[in-house]
């Protein structure tokens, strides 16, 4: 799974955003489940409830008609009429419906068992047509569809209406809480994304809350010291084993001098020629990758290119080859004068290495702070390019010239000092390599 896949995944936010609205919900059903078991319990509640629901659709009406009401849903027998106001009064519906209590009207509501279901009958007080009657309802049922009305209302006036603000504001305040506690693992983040590789020195800067998120930061802080430690010591390794295999190579390359001239002879010293030069390169790398040098200093290019080509001039002559040197003016930089000699150096050899027969390397220096090293071989491939700079990648290993380090040791001191380094191939053939520097006053 690639990088980009991986990042496509739920953010911990939104995870955590989720499962309080999940919970949230989960909550709301919840309620609704203790409100309508509450409610199933108390059957009397409940029909005092559905009578003063059926009686708040009535009250207020301009209608005195009470057959365009049809009652409860699922209810039969339904019944309604007015009642006189006193029950003394020769009112129809008081000899047919007495009152527990003689007297004045009041709302009062019963509820009667039957085989088959319910009776529920009662009296309440609305206003119709502007005008305070007593209405007294009747009607008959079963189970609990009747009473749905009522559940609903219920829903609606003691759970929706409260806990649906009051579940937003929670649920909000708990996205800005979680925000809030998230924002140290961000910046942890951001902070871990400019890590640089070449400075192992660098370290996460340590929130002061929450304590999980410094845990976790003191433990990616303690893996980059261990992972520092490491790159260290394999460092170290590298240089000191390099400078350890300098001395037998020079007592070898003395022994071979002394051997009678022969195609042994040859073959021995140009085994010990690219051992040397291997050798030499991982001393080099190990420095470039340590920086194990100042940049501070004040680096005349030309000067240091003349000692790179006055150095490497005989072994490029004993092989017919020619180096030429053209200064093109004033080429100065701020730097360490050894790690540019070693640019020098690598990309000399690395032109000797791949340009065949006697043509000539050219070296041009400036104007401004850069130089280059062109061969006159093949030049470089668009499909070689990208690898160039790979350290241990070879064109073709069969060849067992190099190790393939020259070109990534370049590019890794010109990029110590602040540079870099980029090819081309030039018309007449071969391949040119260019190194830029800061200008001194820049750098």
């Amino acid at each position: 799974m690639t990088q980009n896949e991986q990042s496509k995944g739920p953010t911990l936010f939104r995870q955590i955003a989720t499962r309080l609205a999940i919970f949230t919900l989960l909550f709301a059903v919840l309620d609704i489940g203790i409100v309508i078991f509450t409610y199933g319990q108390q059957p009397q509640s409940l029909a005092e409830e559905l009578l003063t629901l059926e009686a708040d659709k009535m009250d207020g009406s301009k209608f005195t008609d009470l057959d365009q009401f049809a009652g409860p849903p699922e209810s039969t027998h339904w019944f309604a009429s007015y009642v006189d106001s006193n029950l003394g009064n020769s009112g129809s519906l008081s000899a047919a419906y007495p009152s527990p209590n003689r007297g004045t009207l009041m709302d009062w509501t019963r509820r009667e068992k039957l085989s088959q279901g319910f009776r529920i009958s009662g009296v309440r007080s609305v206003v119709i047509a502007g005008e305070q009657r007593w209405l007294y309802m009747q009607f008959e049922g079963r189970g609990i569809s009747p009473y749905v009305p009522v559940i609903i209302n219920e829903l609606i006036q003691h759970v929706a209406l409260p806990l649906i603000p009051l579940s937003l504001l929670m649920l909000l305040f708990n996205i800005f809480a979680v925000r809030r506690v998230l924002n140290p693992l961000r910046r942890a983040e951001a902070e871990v994304d400019r890590l640089d590789p070449e400075d192992m020195a660098l370290r996460i800067t340590e929130p002061r809350e929450p304590r999980e998120v410094t845990t976790l930061v003191r433990a990616v802080n303690r893996a980059l010291e261990r992972l520092d430690s490491s790159m260290a010591i394999l460092r170290s390794f590298t240089a000191n084993a390099a400078h350890e295999l300098r001395t037998p190579l020079s007592i070898m390359q003395l022994s071979i001098d002394q051997l009678p001239k022969g195609e042994q002879r040859d073959a021995l010293l140009t085994d010990n020629q690219q051992m040397t030069r291997l050798v030499n390169q991982m001393l080099d790398l190990a420095q470039a990758d340590a920086k194990a040098f100042e940049t501070g200093a004040p680096v005349d290019l030309v000067e240091v290119g003349r000692k790179a080509v006055t150095q490497l001039a005989p072994a490029a002559f004993a092989a017919g080859r020619d180096l030429v040197f053209e200064d093109y003016g004033t080429a100065t930089t701020k730097g360490h004068e050894e790690a540019i000699f070693r640019i020098y150096r690598n990309l000399i050899d690395n032109a000797l290495a791949h340009a065949p027969g006697n043509t000539p390397i050219e070296i041009e220096v400036g104007p401004g702070p850069r130089f280059s090293v062109r061969d006159y071989g093949p030049g470089i491939s668009e499909t070689d390019g990208p690898k160039l700079f790979e350290r241990f990648w070879r064109k073709n290993r069969s060849t067992g010239r190099g190790a393939g380090l020259g070109l990534g040791i370049v590019q890794r001191l010109a990029e110590a000092h602040g540079g870099s380094i980029a090819f081309e191939n030039p018309e007449g053939g071969g391949a040119k390599f260019i190194v830029t520097f800061p200008s001194d006053t820049a750098a």
